[in-house]
């Protein structure tokens, strides 16, 4: 019995785990959202009031997404609220970089990102030793 018990644990682990990765994955793809508008607008599917440069537009999707989405790794919410605040502030940086070419205003959702991490900050330390020590 113990080694079907066993045989249990390991398979809601790696259910566990292939769960995060799906999850990790959708994160990502929603990362790079900012890309595909930024290729409809270069190609002319999608109109644009200002000039383009698609590989400006790309630096910036990068340096917007990628702190954003290890920013809201770290922070204490569940899953779902933080895809529907990535999502959102998606939209935000979509409308302001390529639409209205506001690259200040664009950038504004990293500010409350970071400071909810500094909040959380010592939660979030706390979580991580005890993972460690639990693991």
């Amino acid at each position: 019995m113990d080694t079907l018990e066993k045989l249990a644990q390991k398979n809601k682990a790696h259910q566990k785990h292939l769960s995060n990765d799906r999850f990790s994955t959708v994160v990502m793809i929603l990362v790079l959202v900012p890309f595909l508008f930024g290729i409809a607008i270069d190609v002319g599917a999608i109109n644009s009031t200002e000039d383009f440069n698609l590989w400006l537009y790309g630096l910036g999707a990068l340096c917007f997404g990628l702190p954003l989405a290890a920013m809201g790794d770290l922070m204490l919410f569940s899953r779902w609220l933080k895809m529907t605040v990535l999502i959102i502030a998606q939209g935000w940086f979509i409308y302001f970089w390529a639409f209205e070419m506001q690259s200040w205003l664009a950038f504004v959702p990293l500010l409350p990102a970071l400071i909810l991490v500094k909040v959380q900050s010592s939660k979030i330390i706390q979580k991580a030793e005890a993972e460690e020590n639990g693991n």
